[in-house]
């Protein structure tokens, strides 16, 4: 099923530039594969992968797209299967402005800090936050990462899930008798990491995407 998608990079005051997938994917899949994209094909290097995004629409981003005979363009390595149909014009634009086609998803680079901010469209014709993501992971469960507006407070992100302030904080003191206990846990994704001051800290990532839970159906193990 087609997920019209915009990839493109952030500029000042909310407005971007981008470039259309047509069959795009949700973070859950496209977040990682970008990863992919921007160490194994540009070697890390910010400016060149949004350059190459930026270059063409795309029909669907791969990290090691196949020739196929029905394609009138061929693959780009290491990056995707080009647009050939509709309009091909890039995309300037604002998060404030109104939605008024099809698109689903936007991902911006922001290349000085080499962030990806997912945004998503909403049922009132708007473009709404998702979430944040490093493009170099962190071993950190969450961090504090640079505002996305000038002069704006910093965001605290979850590594595992990309969730932006959406962090419950707990702090009581610590039955060990002395300090205090505290405990932190993403609100999207229930990772969370709680120190005491005995035993230091215990952090729980959990999977993201959540996984589905076996239904144990008896009916279908015996077809």
């Amino acid at each position: 099923m087609s997920t019209p998608t915009l990839i493109g990079i952030a500029a000042f005051r909310g407005r971007y530039t981008a470039r259309l997938i047509q069959f795009g994917e949700d973070p859950e899949v496209l977040v990682p594969l970008l990863r992919r994209i921007w160490t194994d094909t540009f070697g890390r290097d910010t400016d060149a992968m949004a350059a190459a995004l930026l270059a063409r629409n795309w029909w669907s981003l791969a990290i090691n797209p196949k020739p196929r005979r029905w394609d009138r363009q061929p693959p780009v390595p290491g990056l995707g299967y080009p647009a050939v149909t509709g309009n091909n014009t890039i995309r300037q634009g604002s998060l404030r402005e109104d939605l008024d086609g099809f698109d689903e998803w936007m991902y911006l680079l922001r290349i000085d800090q080499r962030l990806l901010v997912v945004y998503e469209a909403t049922v009132h014709g708007r473009w709404l936050r998702h979430s944040v993501h490093h493009l170099d992971p962190v071993e950190d469960l969450f961090v504090t990462a640079p505002t996305l507006d000038e002069g704006g407070p910093e965001m605290t992100v979850c590594t595992v899930c990309g969730a932006v302030d959406e962090i419950d904080h707990v702090e009581v003191p610590s039955m060990a008798g002395y300090g205090y206990d505290t405990a932190m846990s993403c609100a999207r994704c229930g990772s969370s990491v709680a120190t005491d001051p005995m035993f230091g800290d215990h952090l729980v990532r959990k999977p993201w995407p959540p996984q589905q839970p076996a239904t144990g159906d008896a009916t279908g193990s015996a077809r």
